[in-house]
């Protein structure tokens, strides 16, 4: 998806260029608009360091289902980063890069940037809502056991995949994936891509820290769940990895960080 720039009102939005002409001025108006109008927003669940709005704009007698996120500060370090790069930029970048290398992730809109003596002052991110898929871990309640085992199987491969070509998702827990099953085949999509860096050789520590994320929600994972997961993660590494010394390591980590966090194992 290719973008261009407009300016509209103090604000520099990175338009994406699927959209018509015209379209940033109806989901930055709070009035109707002749040639369209936005509806009320209606709040998500989120971290408390971000807001996460869903609306929906009707443009020249076409409606548009969106999302909007604003982030927020979370600490100082925050601060500073936001003067080079801010998240919702960073997060517009790795969610384009992973589009572009075959990974789903919910297609951005409009990058909305306002700017004071040369630094962003406010900025969000609008991206289009995915409809008609689940976070992959109410999805896991719903399925057979072979079901199971089809979605578990395809989620080591898109993963090794990932991984395989340099990506590490910046929180890769189960809440950040959602999923749709189309022509036969289960479709992966990655939210919170902010924190989400291409290496050229990807550490082993990130590719751990990224199955621990994965693995914190053990209750809802069964050791057979976690054994299909594992043997198609590993089938997609071009890199010779140990399966007993990793698997060793991603258990180790996930006691450690559920521990830190007072989460008693069973």
């Amino acid at each position: 998806m290719n973008y261009h720039t407009v300016k509209l009102a103090g604000w520099k939005i990175k338009l994406a260029d699927d959209f018509p002409s015209g379209f940033e001025s109806v989901f930055l108006s709070d009035v109707q608009l002749p040639n369209g109008h936005r509806s009320s927003f209606e709040k998500l669940t989120s971290s408390k360091f971000a807001s996460v709005l869903k609306f929906s704009v009707l443009f020249r007698a076409k409606v548009y289902h969106l999302v909007l996120k604003r982030y927020l500060n979370r600490n100082f370090p925050d601060i500073l980063k936001n003067l080079i790069s801010t998240r919702a930029d960073r997060a517009f970048k790795a969610g384009r890069m992973l589009r572009e290398k075959g990974f789903s992730t919910p297609p951005a809109v409009a990058l909305c940037q306002k700017s004071f003596a040369g630094l962003v002052i406010a900025d969000f991110l609008i991206t289009t809502e995915v409809q008609d898929c689940l976070p992959i871990y109410q999805l896991f309640i719903k399925l057979t056991d072979s079901e199971k085992r089809e979605l578990m199987e395809q989620f080591g491969q898109t993963v090794g995949r990932m991984h395989d070509q340099g990506f590490c998702h910046g929180d890769l827990r189960l809440g950040n994936v959602l999923v749709k099953k189309q022509d036969g085949k289960y479709d992966f999509i990655f939210l919170d891509n902010e924190r989400t860096k291409k290496f050229n050789n990807l550490p082993m520590r990130l590719r751990i820290k990224n199955l621990v994320q994965i693995n914190m929600l053990r209750e809802s994972l069964t050791d057979a769940d976690k054994t299909h997961f594992l043997t198609s993660y590993l089938s997609q590494q071009q890199i010779p990895i140990d399966k007993e010394l990793f698997t060793k390591e991603v258990e180790s980590k996930t006691a450690e960080r559920r521990a830190a966090k007072g989460i008693r194992t069973v």
